[in-house]
């Protein structure tokens, strides 16, 4: 892993080469095609309190479009950034031969205690050089690789022909990030903007994607290409007292979980803050990558 995630306002984006403009020294937007990225300091963290009911949740919508696709058993997956382990048994209660690779040594040891295979280390560079997959995933994990196009072109080697990459992230589409962002433009909110890129958290944001350049970033740096492309749940009322725990206490805690609270009996009608786009790999052809 880098040790930090420097862009200078003048470098070009990561995805089309267009012009870039930076604010407050850490957030950074593309004029062209509108990729937003960060230079915050790249981390590994695990998911806190509260989540996992979430997590479960979406895991299982997912596998759903999955299975809409091919027969899940027996298929070979690897899930990158594995963590705790929550998707690797959703997954293998589906009958896919799970394996994961966690970065963090603590979580990966936790996994492997609890009879999962899991390998601890990063993707690709910790991988082990022989073997294919037919799915890989990431869940809430590519928006915190410091280079994404390296990531999906590691991707694309270690997919078997007609493979699946996976790849569940927070939306820039999305009502909750849309809002705060206007707010933050205008020197409001700017607790709430800063939440949702994790900004000082142990595993921040370092980029924010939308379907279309996060498509844009597959199709045009890999052969893959994009089968599917859906929402996935923000919040649940269940455990979101303990989310909003992790950052805030008081009176405006008992407010935020009260317009959360409130804002989830409408969320399913409103641009999805998680999206989960599925690419498939074609049968035959090279792996050769745009530099």
């Amino acid at each position: 892993m880098p040790e930090g995630f420097s862009i200078p306002s003048t470098t070009p984006c990561p995805l089309c080469r267009g012009a870039t403009s930076a604010r407050e020294g850490w957030y950074h937007a593309c004029s062209s095609c509108g990729f937003q990225f960060s230079n915050l300091r790249p981390g590994g963290g695990a998911s806190g309190p509260g989540l996992e009911r979430l997590r479960r949740s979406n895991f299982n919508i997912l596998l759903n479009h999955l299975a809409a696709l091919r027969p899940l058993t027996g298929l070979r997956l690897l899930d990158v950034g594995s963590a705790h382990g929550w998707f690797m048994q959703e997954a293998a209660r589906r009958g896919l031969l799970a394996k994961g690779i966690e970065p963090l040594a603590d979580a990966a040891a936790k996994a492997k205690a609890n009879g999962l295979d899991v390998i601890p280390g990063f993707f690709p560079q910790d991988l082990p050089e022989d073997g294919l997959f037919d799915v890989i995933v990431f869940n809430d994990v590519f928006e915190h690789l410091p280079d994404p196009p390296s990531a999906i072109t590691a991707v694309e080697k270690r997919l078997a022909p007609h493979g699946l990459a996976v790849i569940n992230l927070p939306c820039a589409d999305g009502i909750f990030y849309r809002i705060a962002k206007a707010l933050w433009r205008r020197g409001m909110a700017r607790a709430m903007f800063e939440r949702l890129w994790q900004k000082d958290f142990a595993s921040p944001h370092l980029s924010y994607f939308t379907p279309r350049t996060l498509q844009a970033l597959v199709e045009g740096r890999t052969q893959l290409r994009r089968v599917a492309c859906f929402p996935l749940l923000t919040l649940t009322r269940q455990g979101l007292w303990s989310r909003i725990a992790l950052t805030h206490r008081g009176p405006s805690a008992a407010l935020m979980f009260a317009l959360l609270t409130a804002a989830s009996f409408v969320l399913a009608w409103l641009p999805a803050d998680i999206v989960c786009l599925i690419f498939e790999k074609p049968e035959s052809g090279g792996v050769e990558s745009q530099p």
